[in-house]
């Protein structure tokens, strides 16, 4: 802009010093010289200002900025029920009733809107005596035009005569997987009794940041229980057995201290082995970790229930049953043994197959369904459900007519007992099974036969087949594989039977056993570990695909593991039972620790791996969490 003004002059002069020799003559003359020489003067200025469009300037990048507030920042003995703060810019706000928080908490939540660059903070109720309030905004302010966000913006006041000023910072992650907790409220109670977080309202409240940073600010010095909740009904008590929450074992007291940092801005560049320090005032404690989970809370009830054929009656329930259900047809108990009882894996769901044909053709039954429940007082007892289950066959005459006719001398296809999922390659360590479409109540185990192939020759060997004591129409045969062996299974004709009358075909079915160059190994080094710590390789999933204990040596190794991408996590296994476990908060039960390999492992087929000197006393749950877990954001 100076260079466009400076060369605007430069013309103007240069007008004039061409043109005062003209002005030499007649008076006439002389003065239709000045207008000429003032109409030049004037339409080469013209020219100057509006030599184009204005571009508008480098993009704004700058969050907004606060100028003044009303009162002002903290301020001491305010009284009003009002909160202005001024910005340099228009501003706007993004889903503040979610991220903003006020501290101590109120009853009734405060009215915030933007009104052109000021912020309004209307209070709805009265405000304590002599308490330093703080108004979290995290980042729901941004600029109108650009949408710059003002990262982690707080305001504070006090009503009394002095402001509260120590500060409490950490961490929420999921005890399950370490993932970042967005979005729960961290409580601060001064009472330190175990049931101040059920009864009280804290003192102070935060809420954590998209990677599950928290700081709870403006405190008075003192003793203070920590806890994290996921507030379902916003009263800031956990009173919710379902609402998730996390709490610190360790009474803390906020204070602050000095520390020395490296200043890298006078770092002496000619000098590169001196280091410059400065001193900060850092408050304590910065680093709190807080693990949340969720209780085993639900209550058992009946989720639906099924007859999709005649003699299956199925029973969903929304958990495992403490103890089997058990049925009943309605005023006839004596025949309550007329059945087979199948489970899931989970115990959440009963099939119970009907043996008898006079009972499973009627299209209609009646059936007591007794199971346990727990009242409010977490009192079991028998809750007993009358329920009618139908099966109609509709339609059968008229798929019948719907099929192809076939010749009047081409006999019915006798339909057969088939065995389904028998898979013809499976793992070293796997197990090889088959399941029925519908219980056996004949099994002649005598007319299977196994072998194993000798070049192209089959040998005989002598396996088990065993059936599954849950869910009966499953048979497994569990046995210490030869990699890259050939098995075969036969099954003579007729020697199953199942509740409908139908029997088997001849069996044959071929499988083989995974060679070992189909699989990776991995060795691991841990140092020092603890003589309860379970190491675990679980896939991306989450779910466990090997285990074994860690010796006091410390190197163990896995074998057989497909290519793909796992990691590598220890279990602090405080109970022993082989297995991760959550918390109990009524129990004052932790929810167990989980330590990760700082690095995820990707195996290919017949491929070694070993991991040396793995240090997980370094293991730092900032760091694992922000490489590898997305934040869990609570609705």
């Amino acid at each position: 802009m100076l260079k466009r003004s400076v060369l605007c002059i430069f013309r103007v002069l240069n007008f004039i010093l061409l043109n005062l020799p003209k002005i030499n003559g007649s008076v006439l003359k002389n003065k239709l010289y000045q207008i000429g020489v003032f109409v030049g003067i004037f339409l080469m200025m013209y020219s100057c200002a509006n030599v184009g469009m204005p571009t508008g300037g480098e993009k704004d990048e700058l969050p907004p900025v606060v100028v003044k507030s009303t009162p002002r920042a903290n301020a001491l003995n305010y009284q009003k029920n009002e909160v202005s703060i001024e910005f340099d810019e228009l501003i706007k706000l993004n889903n503040v009733r979610e991220k903003f928080v006020v501290s101590p908490p109120m009853n009734e939540a405060p009215t915030v809107e933007a009104r052109g660059n000021r912020l309004e903070v209307i209070f709805n109720e009265d405000l304590q005596p002599n308490a330093t309030y703080t108004l979290d905004f995290a980042d729901a302010i941004e600029d109108n035009n650009e949408s710059n966000v003002l990262e982690s913006y707080s305001f504070s006041f006090s009503t009394g005569e002095f402001i509260d000023s120590l500060q409490i910072s950490g961490n929420v992650w999921e005890a399950m997987d370490l993932a970042p907790s967005e979005g729960v409220f961290v409580l601060l109670h001064e009472n330190l009794n175990d049931t101040a977080v059920q009864t009280l309202v804290p003192i102070r409240l935060a809420k954590t940041n998209s990677v599950g940073q928290f700081t709870l600010k403006n405190i008075r010095p003192g003793q203070y229980r920590l806890y994290a909740l996921d507030d379902a009904n916003r009263n800031y008590k956990f009173d919710q057995p379902g609402e998730i929450m996390g709490w610190s074992d360790i009474v803390v007291e906020p204070s602050y201290e000095y520390r020395e940092f490296v200043d890298t801005i006078h770092i002496d560049s000619l000098e590169t082995d001196s280091l410059h320090y400065r001193t900060e005032l850092v408050y304590i404690p910065d680093s709190v970790e807080l693990f949340v989970f969720q209780h085993d809370y639900k209550n058992q009830y009946l989720l639906s229930e099924e007859r999709k054929e005649a003699a299956k009656l199925t029973y969903f329930f929304n958990r495992p049953l403490e103890e089997d259900a058990k049925i009943s047809f309605t005023g006839q108990d004596e025949l309550e043994d007329v059945f087979m009882v199948e489970r899931s894996l989970n115990n959440d769901t009963v099939t119970y197959w009907l043996t008898d044909s006079t009972i499973y053709k009627q299209d209609s039954l009646s059936i007591n369904l007794s199971y346990i429940m727990r009242d409010s007082m977490d009192v079991a007892f028998e809750k007993i459900d009358t329920i009618a289950m139908y099966h109609f066959k509709v339609g059968e005459d008229e798929k019948k007519k719907k099929k192809k006719k076939k010749k009047d001398d081409e006999p019915e296809p006798i339909k057969l007992l088939k065995l389904k999922d028998v898979k013809s390659k499976i793992d070293v360590f796997g197990t090889f099974n088959f399941y029925l479409e519908s219980p056996a109540i004949s099994f002649d185990k005598n007319a299977i036969q196994f072998f194993k192939y000798n070049d192209t020759i089959p040998e005989p060997i002598d396996l088990e087949l065993v059936q599954d004591t849950m869910r009966i129409r499953h048979y497994s045969v569990d046995h210490r594989w030869e990699p890259g062996a050939k098995y075969e299974m036969q099954i003579d004709s007729a020697s199953i039977v199942d509740i409908y009358g139908l029997h088997n075909g001849p069996v044959n079915a071929t499988f083989t056993i995974k060679s070992l160059e189909d699989y990776s190994t991995v060795y691991v080094d841990v140092i020092e570990p603890a003589d309860n710590w379970l190491l675990q390789v679980v896939n991306k999933n989450e779910l466990v695909v090997q285990q074994l204990e860690i010796p006091k040596s410390g190197k163990l190794g896995f074998r057989y593991l497909n290519p793909g991408d796992y990691m590598l996590r220890i279990v602090v296994d405080e109970n022993r039972n082989g297995q991760w476990d959550s918390g109990n908060y009524y129990e004052g039960i932790q929810p167990e620790s989980i330590i990760y390999y700082h690095d995820k492992i990707s195996l290919r087929a017949n491929w070694q791996q070993e991991i040396p000197g793995w240090n997980p006393h370094k293991f730092s749950v900032d760091q694992f969490s922000r490489q590898y877990r997305k934040p869990k954001k609570k609705e």
